[in-house]
């Protein structure tokens, strides 16, 4: 069992990151058969992690024929990024409400040094999308962390692909944001650091303020 769970991650991991990085296109036809000669697998964990992308909201399955990628449409867009501004604004608000306490510190800490490596990246003439994609995630993702709450987390998971996945687009679309979002995470964390409650939940709301992905 742990080796086809492992196998199943593998598979999961592969296709998630096809999708996020754009390498499977919205609206085309893919063969699972195809899927496991590539990772060279048994059907099995192939067809267990498309389940799973599938329950995510990532791809349609097709029975018999394959799977496509699954377009967000504004609905779903919307839904999406309302659960990251109720969930990140509200762990920045514990955040700087608790910045005093030890877990706070060490969260504090990490935030500073992953906007550290954010600016590294985008030193670089053509910054790599997909893995300045990964850092944003990472830095609202460990905010999330600090709560410690199982529940949150786990609506927070669930909606990590898509988080990703409409991440990559806009900012693939609109590499010059790149920085802008840069310009947003030290804000937040220049509030949190400061304490500043009143207006980090705010800063949050602002920093995934929906209306910019319909302009992709």
């Amino acid at each position: 069992m742990p080796r086809v769970r492992r196998l199943q991650d593998q598979a999961y991991d592969y296709l998630k990151e096809k999708i996020i990085s754009c390498d499977l296109q919205e609206g085309q036809l893919y063969s699972e058969m195809k899927i496991t000669r590539a990772l060279n697998m048994s059907r099995t964990p192939v067809r267990d992690a498309l389940l799973r992308l599938n329950m995510e909201g990532l791809i349609e399955i097709f029975p018999s024929r394959g799977f496509s990628v699954k377009k967000i449409d504004q609905n779903e867009l919307q839904e999406t990024l309302e659960i990251r501004c109720a969930l990140e604004g509200y762990a920045a608000y514990a955040l700087a409400e608790r910045i005093d306490i030890p877990e706070a510190r060490e969260t504090l800490f990490w935030l500073g040094e992953s906007i550290s490596d954010q600016e590294q990246l985008l030193l670089s003439a053509k910054p790599d999308v997909a893995e300045f994609v990964e850092h944003n995630f990472q830095f609202h993702n460990k905010m999330v962390d600090f709560l410690k709450n199982e529940a949150i987390a786990q609506i927070y998971t669930r909606y990590e692909g898509k988080i990703k996945d409409m991440t990559y687009r806009h900012f693939a679309a609109n590499p010059d944001r790149l920085r802008h979002a840069f310009k947003g995470h030290v804000q937040i964390v220049a509030l949190i650091r400061s304490g500043n409650t009143d207006q980090v939940f705010a800063r949050v709301k602002n920093h995934n303020d929906w209306s910019k992905y319909f302009e992709v």
